[in-house]
């Protein structure tokens, strides 16, 4: 924190520290909790109560939510596990979720009222697309691309292999290997990569997850495990789950809805370029 406090401060939060290890997370019912003010420096965020003494080490309820305060007093975020228990801290706010349900790294979580996380399943989730009134300007703009792409390439007289088919020729065709996505914000990749037509497997993928997203397809980010360096689709095809990697190959070779053992049997006779982790992910036919 690079603050200089007493050491009567710092005795006093231990003792706080140790007192709080059983926190009682619903709340003080009708209670805001701890009084104080929140301050900010290069280091992060931390709490100070009106006699100076901060708290560190330790949970606290503060204008009714949860936070939890690492040994320097700063606010924690993501997630924290405490006697085995797996919590997590919002990443900007830094209040404990509770009585939600999210999708965290592809994977769904639930958080019961005490803040304690499940993970509802041991597949990745596919991505979360906001409800229409709760996208940012940047989604509806991505939203209005794909749109006029898809208007021009599928129709609803057509199967949906049909329509995959389509989506992944049509990437194919329209966009060329090159450079370095600037971001793993897929939402942003996709947007310049619309606008761009090249770019990495990041872009690739981005793309492809907008258009099929947003012609009512699921997508899932598979991720090459070897590396974390390559990234493509899974998506469904009535009711199945496929790969779907839009990104051209050196080796060449067309990978619109192929099987895990299509995938693997490419990747071992390709210097394993499709490596990925099976118990990720739902299985194909």
């Amino acid at each position: 924190m690079r603050r200089m406090k007493t050491v009567t401060a710092i005795l006093l939060a231990g003792a706080l520290a140790f007192a709080g290890t059983t926190a009682a997370f619903a709340g003080p019912a009708g209670a805001s909790g701890a009084r104080g003010e929140w301050h900010q420096d290069e280091y992060g965020w931390w709490f100070q109560y009106p006699n100076t003494v901060y708290p560190a080490n330790m949970w606290e309820f503060i204008n009714g939510y949860w936070y939890h305060f690492g040994p320097a007093g700063y606010m924690d975020t993501g997630w924290y596990t405490e006697n085995g228990v797996q919590y997590y801290l919002d990443p900007l706010s830094g209040d404990m979720y509770r009585n939600r349900q999210e999708v965290i790294g592809g994977f769904t979580y639930n958080f019961d009222d005490n803040g304690a996380a499940t993970r509802e399943t041991n597949f990745k989730s596919p991505v979360v697309i906001p409800p229409e009134d709760q996208k940012s300007d940047l989604e509806k703009t991505v939203d209005m691309m794909c749109d006029d792409i898809l208007a021009g390439i599928i129709n609803d007289a057509m199967t949906e292999r049909q329509k995959l088919s389509n989506i992944y020729y049509w990437v194919r065709g329209h966009f060329s290997y090159g450079g370095h996505s600037a971001t793993r914000d897929w939402v942003e990749e996709a947007y310049q990569g619309l606008r761009r037509h090249h770019g990495d497997c990041y872009t690739y993928f981005a793309v492809t997850q907008a258009l099929l997203t947003r012609a009512g397809f699921p997508s899932i980010e598979v991720i090459r495990y070897t590396d974390n360096d390559h990234y493509w689709n899974l998506t469904q095809c009535d009711g199945q789950w496929y790969h779907f990697d839009t990104t051209p190959r050196s080796w060449g070779g067309s990978f619109c809805l192929l099987t895990d053992a299509e995938m693997l049997a490419y990747s071992h006779a390709h210097g394993g370029c499709f490596e990925f982790d099976r118990n990720l992910y739902p299985p194909t036919p």
